[in-house]
């Protein structure tokens, strides 16, 4: 492919320029199409200290402007390109770089509200602060600028204009299962449309801003296998049964309204590795596991006399190593039965365990990796939007669940180290009731539930989230002998 031309603003340099990915372009088609609605994702880092915004401004341009980092600065243009296979030159939209782009326009200071603003909020700060809360929840509201860089930073302050926590009141940023109280470091709050980043590609953005000089190694293949005919129709029957119904629960309140809340909680990860291998089970398994046990206690009344599951839709990697360095989308998705009506933690966690077992001997992403870039180039503007917004239709899927892992760090931001990491999934306003996410840097996880305003009691979801995790490292797993009558004892590390 050969850029030829550009048929967008005057004076920036047109150093580079990528075609966008069948993600990208779904993504795209949506935010096109739905003027007003828009899918961001990002991440809260928590800090061990205060950091002002002229420092983290010089912080940011200093990395933006290495080599390396050139990825940072692109944006969406409309080009003219000669793709190599024909003589004649196209018009589509592509990622142009821009390394001149003005950093300070891309991190701006956000107030911390005040106790007064966050009381909507109730009077529990187990799931994190309230005006911490309270912030994140403006900030979500506030779509990122996509005709610049699509991404943005904001750093919590004050009312004196001293970055951090709550000044003069008990502040637990790290929400319930944290380590710390009274807080005076900072938080920062990073986010990018969907339509430039995937999880894998806001840990990179993550890693180039505030990482190493390493290029850390998230695990991704090196290949993915061609589909053989068995494969195409098991992505034909994942499909289908992808539009089959899934059961609409009383306890969300009827249909989603509001804008999103945010709660969360955090853990170690050794705790969920620990409960995996006590299971012989996944991270992923007991991640799932204790969403449906949370979702069970916070509905109980729905599971008396009827156990039919919910479903959640589970993002699913396509991206290759040789993509790692690429700021795109690389996501498929697949549904996952949530075994809420099961009462026992340990029979959850093993009807979990048994479904993604299943799901991986399947060739999860192996269709996908091949076939969805082909379709997107000939797929029209309606269908790449149904696509992406799959998510907001609560009649085949309740939630969407997503497991970014963690990024390795350690992460610095002007000389100040992240001790927490969350992150903030999209949530279609007006579409969705609820979307969770397992995201953390290094040994600690963020669990991070974002749910519309209109869901009753949501707060509760990421509390009964820990609780679960705390049963699973307590029960014996299946097949061996509990007795009859249980205490808690030591927990397992």
């Amino acid at each position: 492919m050969t850029l030829v031309d550009s048929v967008s603003k005057t004076g920036y340099n047109r150093a580079f320029a990528r075609p966008l990915t069948a993600g990208d372009r779904a993504y795209l088609a949506f935010h096109r199409l739905n003027p007003g609605e828009f899918q961001d994702v990002g991440a809260v880092l928590f800090l061990d200290g205060p950091v002002e915004l002229a420092d983290l401004r010089a912080h940011v341009a200093e990395r933006v402007r290495q080599p390396r980092a050139l990825m940072l600065t692109d944006r969406l243009e409309t080009v003219t390109v000669r793709p190599t296979d024909r003589r004649s030159t196209v018009t589509e939209t592509h990622w142009v770089s821009q390394p001149d782009m003005d950093v300070d326009a891309h991190v701006a200071a956000v107030p911390l509200p005040t106790l007064e603003q966050a009381e909507r909020l109730g009077d529990s700060d187990a799931v994190g602060d309230r005006r911490i809360r309270a912030a994140i929840d403006q900030i979500a509201s506030w779509p990122t600028d996509t005709n610049s860089q699509p991404w943005k930073i904001y750093l919590i302050c004050d009312s004196t204009g001293t970055s951090g926590g709550s000044s003069g009141e008990s502040s637990d940023v790290t929400g319930s299962g944290g380590r710390r109280g009274a807080t005076s470091g900072s938080v920062l709050v990073y986010r990018t449309s969907h339509i430039a980043q995937d999880g894998a590609a806001l840990y990179r953005a993550l890693h180039l801003l505030f990482g190493g000089e390493d290029d850390p190694d998230i695990g991704l293949p090196t290949s993915i296998a061609r589909p053989k005919a068995a494969d195409y129709l098991r992505f034909v029957t994942r499909g289908l049964n992808v539009l089959s119904p899934t059961r609409v629960l009383d306890a969300w309140g009827g249909p989603p309204r509001g804008p999103a809340r945010h709660t969360w909680t955090t853990a170690d990860l050794g705790e969920i590795r620990t409960a995996a291998r006590r299971h012989n089970a996944t991270v992923n398994d007991v991640y799932l596991a204790a969403l449906a046990g949370a979702v069970r206690t916070w509905s109980e009344f729905e599971w008396r006399h009827d156990d039919r599951p919910v479903h959640a839709l589970m993002p699913v990697s396509i991206r290759l190593a040789a993509d790692q360095n690429v700021l795109s989308n690389y996501t498929s998705g697949v549904r996952v039965a949530l075994p809420c009506g099961e009462p026992d933690a340990a029979h959850r966690l093993a009807r979990i365990a048994e479904r993604t077992k299943a799901l991986k001997r399947g060739g999860i992403g192996l269709v996908e990796h091949h076939l969805f870039p082909t379709v997107a180039q000939r797929a029209t503007p309606r269908m790449l939007s149904y696509a992406a917004s799959f998510g907001g239709r609560t009649h085949e899927l309740a939630m969407v669940a997503t497991n970014a892992r963690t990024v390795r760090g350690p992460l610095e931001v002007a000389g100040r180290k992240v001790t927490e990491l969350i992150g903030t999934g999209p949530l279609l306003a007006g579409r969705q009731h609820l979307s969770v996410a397992l995201f953390g840097v290094g040994d600690r996880v963020g669990i991070t539930f974002a749910a519309s305003d209109s869901v009753p009691n949501h707060e509760r979801l990421a509390t009964l989230w820990r609780h679960e995790l705390d049963e699973m490292n307590r029960l014996a797993p299946i097949g061996v002998q509990v007795p009859h009558q249980r205490h808690p004892g030591p927990r397992a590390r």
